[in-house]
């Protein structure tokens, strides 16, 4: 039993690490990112919905969503898309009221 959780716990490590090596390589040059407020979420199903509706718009890297803050943190190329679109399409597809908080809320990154 105790081989089963060990291999259970590395073989999850290696996937996390596999994951940050991923999220490090989407930081370049011609990539920002956005924190988009998201309202309405209340299981890892609607996270799913959000994730896929971002994977919609061209331009849009990757989208982590966090559901007990409600919010969803997507990496894109600002010169095919912007957040305004990002959370327009994430609304329009998902359901889920999305929007570009003030930029003074906002955690954008170039």
């Amino acid at each position: 039993m105790r081989a089963i959780v060990l291999a259970t716990v590395v073989a999850f490590g290696a996937v996390l690490l596999a994951g940050s090596a991923w999220t490090a390589e989407a930081q370049t040059a011609d990539t920002a990112k956005v924190t988009l407020k998201v309202e309405g979420m209340t299981c890892a199903g609607c996270a799913v919905a959000v994730k896929m509706a971002a994977k919609k718009v061209d331009g849009v890297k990757a989208t982590d969503v966090d559901v007990a803050k409600g919010t969803a943190d997507v990496t894109y190329d600002p010169s095919k898309t912007s957040p305004a679109a990002i959370a327009k399409v994430i609304t329009e597809r998902s359901g889920f009221k999305t929007s570009v908080p003030k930029s003074s809320d906002a955690k954008t990154q170039g």
